[in-house]
């Protein structure tokens, strides 16, 4: 009798949110070999550098391509970059942008915009598609692999926050001219304003009351939460079926499983589900690590294992990715830009010579994540 082992670091859920998730990533996002993704939006976007786990998210699930994520999220942006100004106009931010978007050449694009555009409401909306056609129409010609991001919703916190049932009731409205934006150009949605909808139950963790520390900004477990469901509707599997004989051992490869909550209780175990087994107890374990005694209608549901070099070869890599992070972002938005670049260059102007020089240091990182990301062998013990 073989059984079939599932490691399981995923949604387990019932309710129309998954069924919302799936439907979206019907259509996989086709990475390749070499692929430069830039992520480009507002705040939302720029803090995914910061913790880490959407682009694990998608390198754990691609460990086959050597894959140069850089994230060009700037706090407050919209879509006519008008953040990226400096001391400029919106003309300097947009151009801004451009050369963001030159330096780091890319051949996907993943844009999020309309979280700021949707406080002007209804009225607000067909400036939105103006600024966003252009937009779009000056990035497809560095490629026409986009994807478009829709805007996250506000999570309702306990006054005095303000009740955000307005600016939803807008973001659905942003939502819906993205999509058709999307649509009219063959463009892939990710639809985050559907999956900040409601919050899911996830297998062995217990998530917090709230999110966002204030609403809108997401906490180090929201965004563990919102990006493995990210790269699923991408088309990125972060769970995997393997399957071994239902006695003895077997070694196979696995690839790295998804981290445990930040907050969680046990970070060191990862969740195994076992189907096909014969009824009564049996003992599971992986490598030399400790083994798990269960009944066969337990580890159907799923069961704990501890895994802990699993989980430390998992966080190595996500620091490889903040590391990378980091130093993307001092080449990207360097320190003293009055001095380098702007109205003070003729007092330290000659420094800027040196921003480059973080190329060479970016590449390495990208290597070591390629690298750290391969799949490693798993001996599965089941008696």
């Amino acid at each position: 009798m073989a059984a079939s082992v599932a490691v399981v670091l995923t949604l387990l859920a019932s309710n129309s949110l998954f069924a919302q998730s799936g439907d979206a990533g019907a259509s996989k996002l086709a990475l390749r070999d070499g692929d430069r993704i830039a992520l480009i939006g507002g705040t939302f976007i720029e803090r995914t550098q910061y913790y880490g786990y959407f682009e694990l998210a998608i390198q754990i699930a691609n460990p086959d391509k050597k894959l140069a994520i850089r994230n060009l999220g700037w706090s407050g942006d919209e879509a006519t970059a008008i953040s990226r100004a400096r001391f400029g106009d919106q003309k300097e931010g947009y151009n801004h942008l451009m050369k963001s978007v030159e330096l780091v050449n890319p051949t996907v694009i993943l844009l999020g915009y309309g979280t700021n555009e949707a406080f002007q409401g209804e009225g607000g909306l067909e400036s939105f598609k103006a600024n966003y056609t252009k937009l779009l129409d000056d990035l497809k010609k560095r490629t026409e692999r986009i994807v478009l991001v829709t805007p996250p919703l506000m999570e309702k916190h306990p006054t005095p926050l303000p009740d955000p049932a307005q600016y939803n009731a807008n973001v659905k409205l942003y939502q819906q001219a993205i999509e058709e934006l999307a649509y009219d150009r063959g463009y892939q949605v990710l639809d985050l304003t559907n999956l900040t909808e409601a919050s899911e139950s996830v297998t062995a963790e217990r998530l917090p009351k709230y999110l966002t520390s204030n609403g809108q900004h997401f906490t180090d477990v929201g965004y563990w939460y919102l990006s493995q469901r990210m790269a699923d509707q991408l088309g990125f599997e972060t769970s995997y079926q393997h399957d071994v004989k239902s006695g003895g051992e077997q070694t196979q490869t696995w690839q790295l499983p998804y981290p445990r909550s930040p907050v969680g209780e046990h970070p060191g175990r990862i969740v195994l589900q076992v189907e096909g087994l014969s009824p009564g107890e049996h003992t599971i374990g992986l490598n030399d690590y400790p083994k798990v005694a269960e009944t066969a209608k337990q580890w159907s549901k799923s069961v704990q294992v501890p895994a802990q070099p699993l989980m430390d070869k998992t966080e190595e890599l996500r620091q490889a990715i903040l590391r990378k992070n980091q130093l993307f972002f001092d080449r990207f938005r360097p320190q003293n830009e009055t001095y380098l670049y702007l109205f003070r260059k003729h007092e330290q102007g000659n420094n800027a010579v040196e921003i480059p020089q973080f190329d060479p240091l970016i590449e390495e990182q990208d290597k070591k994540i390629f690298e750290l990301k391969q799949p490693v062998p798993v001996t599965v013990h089941i008696d």
